[in-house]
């Protein structure tokens, strides 16, 4: 068993059956990671990790992969099936992580919270005026575990949710559903819920963000390449937009001369929404048990599995 990042968590979900190597960061060195992955028979990643072809074909014992996380986007789903290799994830295990960050990135922009602190601590003394996020409405581009609690949450603050999920099942408790175009004229807040897909790469462009309202807020929580990074930019920096908070970036560690940081109506955290204590020890548990099981010859019993 190759364990190529952290786990923020303890490993005893796995047993004591199996053999571990836990190489935090061994992601970073393709020839390390194919040497060390070559007689595993199970593999545990986060977001960083990229299993493709290459990879699998440097793992012919490979049996089981465990995501630590939500997205699978760093994963080959196609060449795993064609291997016949298991896939485990944590999906909507750190929905509430996620909402709580969503909200608590909307309450910071709508208020300057943070350009407040960073006037302070500079000697500075401006008093701004921000809104409130009572009876604004909230759009979520994505309704499945963590959209939907993001959308109660808002609405415990007074908030009308709208949304939009071509795959959602039946109504979403709190949430107006309707079309793209109503939500986008509509939504105040816009928060994404999306994985990264080809169909959903580049969902929200500059068509999309010149339907929000005036001042509105973007928050993007999901994966970076479903935004128009140029097209937001643009938005923010003419102020089209009230501000944003990017959580997840097209490149990721955003690069140090990265545009965004001139933007003081922006909100720039590294990758860290669904990270808390509480999420990262439910997902860990979920998904090395599911390793486990897998590798044990039974078959994994959650609902958060590909195969």
């Amino acid at each position: 068993m190759l364990i190529t990042e952290a786990v923020h968590a303890p490993l005893d979900p796995l047993g004591r059956e199996l053999r571990v190597d836990l190489r935090d960061g061994i992601w970073s060195d393709p020839a390390s990671l194919q040497e060390a992955v070559a007689g595993c028979s199970g593999l545990i990643v986060r977001n960083q990790t990229r299993v493709d072809r290459r990879l699998l074909g440097a793992a012919p014992r490979l049996r089981v992969v465990g995501r630590l996380g939500a997205g699978l986007d760093n994963l080959d789903l196609d060449a795993l099936r064609e291997r016949g290799v298991t896939v485990v994830h944590g999906g909507g295990l750190n929905a509430r992580a996620v909402a709580e960050y969503v909200l608590g990135a909307a309450l910071t922009l709508a208020r300057g919270l943070a350009s407040g602190d960073r006037d302070v601590r500079s000697g500075a003394w401006n008093r701004r005026t921000g809104f409130e996020l009572g009876g604004k409405t909230l759009g979520l581009l994505g309704l499945g575990r963590t959209g939907a609690e993001t959308g109660r949450l808002a609405g415990a603050l007074g908030m009308r949710v709208v949304g939009h999920d071509p795959y959602a099942h039946g109504a979403v408790t709190g949430v107006e559903q309707v079309a793209p175009d109503e939500l986008f004229h509509r939504a105040m807040v816009l928060s994404l819920h999306v994985p990264l897909t080809p169909q959903t790469r580049g969902i929200v462009g500059r068509a999309e963000l010149a339907r929000l309202p005036q001042g509105a807020l973007v928050i993007n929580a999901a994966r970076g390449g479903v935004v128009d990074e140029d097209a937001l930019y643009d938005a923010l920096r003419g102020g089209r937009l009230g501000g944003a908070a990017l959580d997840v970036r097209v490149a990721e560690p955003a690069p140090p001369d990265d545009r965004f940081k001139t933007l003081d109506n922006v909100l720039l955290t590294p990758h860290l929404a669904g990270l808390t204590e509480e999420s990262q020890t439910a997902i860990a548990a979920h998904v090395l048990d599911e390793v486990r099981r897998v590798l044990s010859g039974s078959a994994p019993v959650g609902p958060a599995t590909v195969a």
